[in-house]
C-alpha cells in the first residue's frame, strides 16, 4: 500500500498581512511628517513637559478641567433621545424669543387670543386680559413645565456640595 502524503492546503492570499499593513502605515506617517513630529516631541519632552506642567498647575486650568469632567458626569446621565429632545427645545424657545419683535409699522404689540384682535402698542391687557390669561389652558400647559425645572432647579442650589464626584457618585473621596 501507498503512503499517505500529508498535504495542508494553504488559504490563498486576500489581502496585505500584518507586517505588510504595519510597513505600510509606517511608510505614510512618514510620508505626511507624522513620524518627524513625534520625534521631535520626543526629543523636546524635557522642555514641553515643563510647559505643560506650568499650564496645569495653574488654577484656572484645574478649574477648567474640573468643570469639563462636571459636564462630562452630567450628560452620562442624560439618554440621547432626552438630551436632543431638551436641546431642540431649547433651540426653538430661543428662536420664538429672538423672532419676537414688535409691529412698529401698525403701531400694536399684543394680540389678545380670545377676541383676535390688537390692543394699542405699550397698553396693558387690563385687569380682564389677565383674568383671561389666568383661564388659558394652553398657557398653564405651557407653563407647567418651565415651573417644574424652576422648582428643580431651586432645590438643586440649595443642596450643598463638599465634592462634586462624591455627590455624583455616592461614594466618599479621599484627598484635599
Amino acid at each position: 500500500m501507498a503512503e499517505r502524503i500529508a498535504h495542508d492546503v494553504t488559504p490563498p492570499k486576500i489581502g496585505p498581512d500584518a507586517q505588510e499593513e504595519l510597513d505600510r502605515l509606517v511608510q505614510t506617517l512618514h510620508e505626511h511628517g507624522v513620524l518627524r513630529f513625534a520625534n521631535d516631541v520626543v526629543a523636546s519632552n524635557h522642555e514641553l513637559l515643563r510647559i505643560l506642567v506650568g499650564g496645569l498647575n495653574k488654577p484656572g486650568t484645574l478649574n477648567a478641567i474640573q468643570n469639563l469632567s462636571v459636564i462630562a458626569m452630567t450628560l452620562s446621565t442624560l439618554p440621547p433621545e432626552r438630551f436632543y429632545q431638551v436641546m431642540f427645545a431649547l433651540k426653538e424657545g430661543i428662536e420664538q424669543v429672538g423672532n419676537h419683535r414688535h409691529d412698529e409699522a401698525e403701531g400694536h404689540s399684543y394680540k389678545s387670543r380670545s377676541k383676535g384682535k390688537y390692543q394699542e402698542k405699550d397698553s396693558a391687557p387690563g385687569i380682564t386680559g389677565i383674568y383671561r390669561l389666568l383661564h388659558d389652558d394652553e398657557l398653564w400647559y405651557a407653563i407647567q413645565p418651565v415651573l417644574a425645572g424652576l422648582r428643580a432647579f431651586s432645590e438643586r442650589l440649595d443642596r450643598p456640595v463638599d465634592k462634586p464626584v462624591t455627590d455624583f457618585t455616592g461614594k466618599p473621596t479621599e484627598g484635599p
